[in-house]
């Protein structure tokens, strides 16, 4: 891979956000697994949640960049310069929406899994009986 398609701002903001976003859903389903707490987990998942929709979009801006910087590229050049920095921006444009998507989903799936055990660990609390003193 093309060490110039790291050199764009929403690559790293894409990769950081997914990066904290991973850390975090690990965490979460390793307490909910080892039965540590449910109530910070509840408290993020929202949190979570917009976070993870925010990647997508994310990767959208950066193909709305890439593909200005490509026409622009094509209306200030001529000749083969210009279809070399077309291809480039799209090339660009494309990379940064997949990014965002290749992020998002299995983020997506790990936060219902997360969801999934924070009821599960609600719902077998509320089964047990109280014990008595």
């Amino acid at each position: 891979m093309d060490t110039q398609m790291f050199d764009s701002v929403i690559v790293w903001t894409i990769l950081a956000l997914g990066l904290f976003v991973y850390q975090k859903l690990t965490y979460f389903i390793v307490r909910l697994k080892t039965g540590h707490g449910n109530e910070t987990v509840q408290a993020w998942g929202d949190t979570l949640e917009r976070l993870i929709s925010a990647l997508p979009l994310l990767g959208l801006l950066g193909t709305i960049m890439g593909l200005l910087e490509a026409f622009t590229a094509l209306a200030n050049g001529e000749g083969l310069t210009a279809t070399s920095a077309l291809s480039e921006g799209i090339s660009s444009a494309l990379w940064t929406t997949q990014l965002g998507l290749v992020i998002a989903v299995p983020a997506w799936m790990l936060l219902s899994y997360m969801k999934n055990l924070s009821t599960r660990e609600e719902l077998a609390n509320a089964i047990q009986p109280a014990t008595a003193p």
